[in-house]
């Protein structure tokens, strides 16, 4: 009779050479991590967790990129904006953050101003952002910059708004780095930069403020006239914290009353003294009154000023004593106290004539 083949049994032990349903599944490895010591488990639970972290974190890359390319990022648009400062491109600066200010304040903030600075900014980090009190559309992003080898921070408050057309990101920047720097003058009517021009603010009264991008500029006098020197000055901008020494906080462009004009003013002098002792222009009214009478019949200069003795900063100078001899029936020696004054515009700069002389007012009176 033939017997039958042993057919192993599941489920049956020992019925299947080296298996059993627990060896090398899951189920394998739950036993063996509940019966490890409990130091030894929780380090295998942070081993697995920072695996799954990775895990997930790889997972959503794709994700995060796209969103990004999208969006964009606060931290993108900062540099994207500092970038266009630090190339002297003001015009794509201004498209990106406008000041919102009349034209006036805002001639500075153009492409020929920004790249005739000596010094622009040199961007050196920008920070991830961070959330700001402003809520959860709002961050915060601070750059490290360099502007000609001084280092400052700026941090930048970026809004989320709606992506409309033309915009590279739903990101926005509420304030961009614009500066004030307010600016008077004496004896300077205006000054320039990158040759765009502007009144400055009189001494009298408050300065007027311009509003410039990050740099280092020189402020150039302007019309001066012949008669008044002014020194330019370096204007350094960085972002209007002033906690730095180098900032520059204020500009006051001081202009001089010049030599040549003291020369002019004794030339002008010397012609009325002259002329008062000619006969028919000694009617004049800088001239003494005892020359302006008709009972004159004769004079002579006995001596004519030399030199101006005294000078003030506001135009008003005097000279040597003038000496005229005169004849009205008897013969008279006059000593006579002469003076000048230069007629000033109303930013004190000296008005000239025709042949651009000084306008010189003279007066004469006895001793």
């Amino acid at each position: 009779m033939q017997r039958k083949k042993a057919v192993p049994q599941f489920g049956v032990p020992g019925a299947v050479s080296g298996g059993g349903p627990n060896r090398g599944t899951a189920g394998e490895l739950f036993a063996a991590y509940r019966a490890m010591e409990p130091k030894r488990r929780k380090k295998v639970k942070i081993f697995l967790g920072i695996v799954a972290l990775f895990a997930l974190s790889f997972a959503l890359t794709p994700f995060v990129w796209v969103i990004e390319r999208v969006e964009g990022t606060p931290d993108g648009e900062v540099r994207r904006y500092l970038s266009y400062l630090a190339e002297g491109d003001a015009a794509g600066a201004l498209a990106m953050v406008d000041p919102g200010i009349p034209n006036e304040q805002r001639l500075f903030l153009t492409n020929e101003v920004l790249t005739a600075a000596s010094s622009r900014i040199v961007v050196e980090s920008v920070s991830k952002p961070t959330y700001s009190t402003g809520g959860i559309n709002t961050k915060e992003v601070t750059a490290t910059l360099r502007l000609n080898g001084d280092r400052f921070t700026h941090t930048f408050s970026v809004e989320r708004r709606n992506k409309e057309e033309g915009d590279s990101s739903v990101w926005k920047i509420r304030d961009g780095l614009f500066v004030k720097v307010p600016v008077s003058g004496v004896r300077v009517p205006s000054f320039s930069v990158g040759g765009v021009s502007a009144r400055v603010g009189s001494p009298d009264a408050a300065p007027v403020e311009y509003l410039f991008f990050p740099g280092v500029y020189t402020f150039q006098p302007e019309g001066l006239g012949p008669y008044v020197n002014a020194q330019a000055t370096q204007v350094v901008v960085e972002n209007g914290a002033y906690a730095s020494t180098y900032e520059t906080t204020s500009v006051s462009l001081d202009g001089q009353l010049t030599s040549a004009l003291r020369k002019d003013v004794l030339s002008a002098v010397q012609k009325e003294v002259e002329d008062c002792a000619t006969l028919g222009k000694n009617m004049h009214p800088s001239c003494p009154s005892e020359l302006r009478t008709s009972a004159v019949t004769a004079i002579e200069l006995l001596n004519v000023p030399q030199v101006l003795t005294s000078a003030t900063e506001d135009g008003k100078y005097e000279a040597e004593d003038a000496v005229f001899r005169y004849q009205d029936g008897s013969s008279h020696d006059l000593t006579v106290r002469v003076e000048a004054a230069v007629v000033m515009g109303a930013d004190g700069v000296p008005e000239v004539d025709i042949d651009g002389k000084p306008n010189v007012t003279v007066t004469m009176r006895k001793r």
